[in-house]
């Protein structure tokens, strides 16, 4: 429970090594009143230092990945999985590709950069290093046709030290597979490795020619074509498989905004790291130009940046002097060969051998170990607002939440609220009256009621994820939405951060709703120390059999829609024991709507049918059985999971309403060899948003096709009751 009111928000854009480290920083030393939110297209990042080792067999994918998600959960910051499209700096707005902007009084930009895809035929005929997560994708793709020996030339267009490194790794790995493969390093300079020393360059060519790649030093690429290079007064060059890895651009989006950027679409900063034209927008790693100290594109200006982007990143929330970031003249340079071993230098000083890979393998991995074993975060010890974080109008107002109202003093504050609404349904959509009138239709109408609390700090998914556990009650009647009323409880906050909560969970709600056809009618805000949502949901009759829960019979077969673990994927979220992959998988079946999978019901003459949320499986199956007289038999094994959902509750993680779910059932008796499998402990897990449960008569199922089974698991069978037996039997076979 989060009793520290909310003033301000910081946004990160971009998951870069600068910003990592700012995360972890300040999860170590947060700032009560400020709320972080990291925006980033991918889940997983790359660290850009060991690519070539990727690349080369010598690291795993997840050596080389922070996992953005997981970080986020136990930094306690909200993470967005997006990307920006567009900045507005005079109206703090971020625009994003696949949801609505969000809005932010400080941001900070760490999205790195792109090989400049300018000359023509670049973007469609050759693959960009960057971003790394799609490189990734493409050299899989490479290893297989390289093994199907379709792959005879690959060439990398570049002279630097990303280029030589990446095409040794290609030629390294490639060369385990018994390959015939013409190797192209492709540069306009005069030669490879522009401002490394004579001795590092030297090294590096005596390793391009053990691996067969040809040098075309002084060779610019004219344009490209599919599978071949035309060079300006040379020959072209013919490749199956082209790596574009020139000189970097920046951003299209920063460079059609109101903030100034060099030619090449890098943020022109400061030395504090601020943009030369706004003071509450920062930006690090390559895509930020040191105007006054230009320096290369390189990994060690990034992580050394995080102290300085960190302390001032608070001292202009806190409107506090900010420090100079001055980066180093010269810095140790290490450069893989393919193989494990290295070439590096430092000044005039240069060095090879296994020794020197065994370093930068040292240095690499001791910068990952900090993401990968995230260590315990001490209690919050400060709570107390800094008062240069609340805005003039609201200093006077009472902010420690035990002291705020209660009742009807609770409320949103109308202004908020109004506004609010006219952004997010259309001014005029919504007129407040005492009492709404529900429906327009004669028909009989059904009213169910349902409540969350916030289960992920992401107030537009949850608002989505609200709705469609309300609605699920609708749905496992096979009944149509019609309307519905909300019931909104905001987190304490200032009245800006409060209007921007509020803005994001209806979108997302409205979308939700809308997408639906369920129509919005009116509802009630309030203040608590958490957010929640309720909805009171009214749905009326179809021309279609209405589905409950006394409607099981004997030889039904047992079917679900949706696979078991959201509980224990979100419990292991809240204690920092779930990765990324895991969390979003999970966030991906919440989102998952049960509208679907009624239609296919309707039309199979089922009729008993239940939602999977609260008491989770056997708890909802029971209901079904003591409302049907019959018994049931599961087959645990034909029982899905969520993936990672089995390895959590191996590790005995279980959701909070476990033990009362498990407590239902303490007089049946199940043997050793079920209860002691993980498994079984899922049958108990609450759902959040789960699927529907049913009965499919024996005929019916007979004849159901494959698209039905590609959309239902079936888990048992129903059984006619016996008082000599369990109500519910389990299986494993």
């Amino acid at each position: 429970m989060n009793l520290v009111p909310i003033f301000k928000d910081l946004v990160l854009v971009g998951g870069g090594h600068t910003h990592a480290l700012v995360l972890r920083k300040w999860a170590m030393n947060p700032l009560p009143g400020v709320r972080i939110t990291l925006i980033s297209p991918q889940a997983l990042t790359p660290y850009s230092g060991m690519l070539p080792g990727l690349i080369a067999g010598h690291y795993s994918f997840e050596q080389t990945h922070i996992d953005l998600v997981k970080l986020s959960l136990w930094a306690n910051i909200r993470f967005i999985q997006d990307s920006v499209t567009a900045i507005d700096a005079a109206s703090n707005t971020l625009e994003l590709k696949n949801r609505p902007a969000t809005e932010f009084d400080v941001v900070s930009i760490d999205i790195g950069s792109t090989p400049n895809q300018s000359i023509e035929g670049s973007a469609e005929y050759t693959t960009p290093v960057k971003p790394i997560s799609e490189f990734y994708q493409r050299w899989n793709q490479i290893q297989k046709h390289a093994q199907q020996q379709k792959i005879r030339s690959l060439a990398v267009v570049g002279g630097g030290a990303g280029s030589v490194e990446v095409i040794m790794a290609i030629a390294f790995k490639l060369k385990q597979f018994n390959t015939s493969i013409q190797y192209h390093l492709i540069t306009a300079a005069d030669d490879i490795l522009p401002g490394y020393n004579r001795t590092v360059i030297k090294r590096v060519k005596q390793q391009l020619k053990k691996y067969h790649i040809e040098i075309h030093s002084s060779t610019r690429v004219a344009r490209l074509g599919q599978n071949t290079i035309y060079c300006q007064n040379a020959d072209s060059i013919v490749a199956d498989e082209i790596i574009w890895c020139t000189q970097a651009a920046g951003s299209t989006w920063l460079q059609q905004s109101q903030i100034e950027c060099d030619d090449a679409g890098f943020m022109k900063v400061r030395q504090t790291l601020q943009s030369l034209s706004y003071e509450h927008i920062f930006a690090a790693g390559d895509i930020a130009n040191m105007v006054a100290n230009p320096r290369p594109k390189a990994g060690v200006y990034a992580v050394r940046q995080a102290d300085t982007l960190f302390h001032n990143l608070r001292a202009v929330l806190l409107d506090k002097s900010l420090l100079e970031y001055r980066p180093q003249d010269g810095f140790l340079s290490l450069l893989a060969l393919g193989e494990k071993r290295a070439t590096g230098s430092k000044s005039l000083f240069s060095f090879s051998g296994d020794w020197v890979w065994r370093w930068k393998s040292s240095i690499d991995n001791k910068f990952m170990h900090q993401f990968h074993q995230l260590p315990v975060l001490p209690m919050a010890s400060a709570t107390m607002i800094n008062p240069a974080l609340i805005a003039d109008a609201e200093k006077t107002e009472q902010h420690d939440p035990l002291k705020r109202c209660t009742g009807c003093g609770a409320k949103v504050s109308a202004s908020v609220l109004q506004q609010v609404l006219n952004d997010v349904l259309g001014i005029g959509y919504y007129q407040p009256q005492d009492a709404v009138r529900i429906s327009n239709n004669a028909e009989i109408i059904y009213q169910s009621v349902d409540a969350l609390n916030a289960c992920i700090d992401d107030p537009w998914l949850f608002g989505r994820i609200a709705v469609n556990h309300a609605l699920s009650d609708l749905y496992a009647m096979n009944l149509k939405p019609e309307s519905a009323q909300l019931l909104i409880t905001l987190p304490y906050a200032g009245q800006s951060i409060q209007k921007r909560q509020l803005k994001a969970l209806l979108q997302g709600i409205s979308l939700q709703l809308e997408t639906l056809q369920c129509r919005f009618v009116g509802g009630h805000t309030s203040e608590a120390s958490e957010l929640s949502v309720g909805l009171v949901v009214n749905g009326i009759l179809q021309d279609k059999p209405l589905f409950n829960k006394q409607g099981l019979n004997p030889g039904d077969k047992l079917v679900i829609s949706k696979p078991l673990g959201t509980g224990v994927i979100l419990a292991a979220a809240m204690q920092d024991k779930c990765d990324g992959v895991i969390f979003n998988q999970a966030i991906h079946s919440m989102l998952q709507a049960n509208d679907q999978a009624a239609r296919v019901l309707s039309k199979l003459n089922v009729k008993a049918c239940t939602d999977v949320t609260g008491f989770g499986l056997l708890g909802h199956l029971h209901e079904l059985c003591l409302a049907s007289a019959c018994s049931a038999s599961l087959n645990l094994n034909a029982i899905p999971c969520l993936p990672g959902a089995e390895a959590l509750a191996r590790k005995n993680i279980k959701s909070s309403l476990y033990a009362q779910n498990l407590k239902t059932f303490a007089a049946m008796q199940w043997p050793d060899a079920i209860t002691q499998q993980s498994r079984f402990n899922l049958l108990f897990d609450p759902q959040t948003s789960g699927g529907l449960l049913a009965g499919i008569p024996a005929k019916t199922y007979i004849e159901l096709d494959k698209s039905f089974h590609q959309q239902f698991y079936t888990i048992g069978e129903v059984l006619a009751f016996d008082d000599s037996l369990v109500r519910i039997q389990i299986q494993d076979t």
